[in-house]
């Protein structure tokens, strides 16, 4: 019976011991993002507006630039908003938003077939104070890799 006793301990602690190492072993290995997310910059919007600010005109010449180096490559466009106004404004808004940064890219040469949008309206905050200096970081479109 003692033999037995040990048995079980010795078969639970070593079926421990490997959810143990293989949890450690998943933890250890960093996920690779694709090297596309981290090339595509993102742009911000004025308050209630979807057009392209000037300032932000460079950066998605820089991201069309980067469609063309990356010739495969699909790119989403997620259109975001702040916290203020209802979901469904903020749905509306987020896709006025991501087809702004879509048509722009396509003025500038990127292949309409490759760029997709999505409306994000305000689930996706960087920020969550109530404050200005929070809002604007959350009027964004952001370009991911699609592959």
């Amino acid at each position: 019976m003692k033999r037995q006793w040990r048995q079980v301990i010795g078969l639970t602690g070593l079926a421990a011991l490997m959810v143990v190492a293989m949890g450690c072993s998943q933890q250890a290995k960093p996920k690779k993002a694709p090297a596309a997310v981290a090339e595509l910059q993102s742009i911000y919007f004025d308050f209630d507006k979807s057009d392209i600010k000037s300032e932000y005109k460079a950066v998605l010449e820089d991201n069309a630039a980067w469609m063309k180096d990356h010739s495969k490559a699909g790119v989403v466009i997620e259109g975001n908003c702040d916290q203020r106004g209802s979901v469904e404004y903020n749905i509306a808004l987020g896709w006025r938003r991501a087809r702004s940064g879509k048509n722009y890219l396509v003025s500038l040469g990127a292949d309409a077939g490759r760029l997709s949008t999505k409306s994000f309206g305000k689930e996706k905050p960087v920020c969550t104070e109530w404050a200005e200096s929070c809002f604007w970081k959350n009027r964004r479109d952001d370009f991911k890799s699609a592959n």
